[in-house]
């Protein structure tokens, strides 16, 4: 009896399985035009940003310092269209640029800072002259990424250009928290969450992170900006590398 009750399943069962099996083709069909849709907007989306790009002042100071920036990148080991993304973060290609805080130049070095790569590099001139301020700030760039030798590729980079902006001291800090937390300390989404908890409201955590109850190296609010300068030169490389 069961045998045959079996056997009396077997068309229904087939049935059942043809009509799973053309809704999973469906779906897959469905999922693959998605797919083929989303690339056809984003090449769409860097062609019209290539031909605005090129139209712009931007592009032309591109042209300009690229072989500097080039033969500078190429020593300290970087993809230079992630240094052309930088210089467009820091100054926009304004060599006369200077901060409230007092960073100057293309790639907006900070006064005690140009006097260290000064007297490293033996440049007399990072202040006033491009060449020197792109080859110092890349070098600066390569300081920092020494610093993360255990990172992948995608955080070394991205925990460099973090510490160029605010200091070294914050990310180690930061980076300690991370460890408290048991988290990858070596991994840009971390590091940035803990930067936002290193000011002084904080407190009640750095007790518990730090003997002296606070950060090594000071409390810490501009965490703000040194996320949006992180990820607005990763946004600016990844379409650099597209249409440079």
């Amino acid at each position: 009896m069961i045998i045959r009750a079996a056997i009396l399943l077997l068309p229904v069962l087939f049935s059942c399985k043809q009509q799973i099996d053309t809704a999973e083709l469906i779906q897959s069909s469905d999922s693959l035009l998605t797919v083929l849709q989303q690339e056809v907007e984003e090449k769409q989306r860097i062609t019209d940003f290539r031909e605005q790009f090129e139209q712009s002042r931007y592009y032309r100071y591109i042209l300009e310092y690229k072989p500097y920036i080039k033969k500078y990148a190429k020593r300290y080991g970087f993809d230079w269209r992630l240094i052309v993304a930088q210089i467009m973060q820091e100054s926009k290609f304004n060599k006369s640029a200077k901060s409230p805080m007092g960073a100057q130049g293309l790639m907006q070095i900070m006064p005690t800072t140009e006097r260290i790569l000064g007297n490293e590099l033996d440049l007399q001139y990072i202040r006033n002259m491009p060449r020197e301020n792109i080859a110092a700030g890349i070098y600066h760039m390569k300081k920092q990424f020494q610093m993360f030798p255990n990172a992948d590729m995608e955080n070394r980079l991205k925990l460099s250009l973090a510490s160029y902006n605010c200091g070294i001291g914050r990310i180690l800090d930061a980076q300690d928290i991370a460890r408290f937390y048991r988290k990858e300390a070596n991994d840009w989404r971390f590091v940035k969450e803990y930067l936002t908890h290193l000011k002084k409201s904080d407190w009640e955590l750095h007790l518990e992170v730090w003997p002296q109850g606070k950060p090594v190296h000071g409390y810490f609010y501009g965490y703000q900006e040194t996320i949006a300068y992180v990820d607005n030169i990763w946004e600016l490389y990844d379409l650099y590398r597209h249409i440079l």
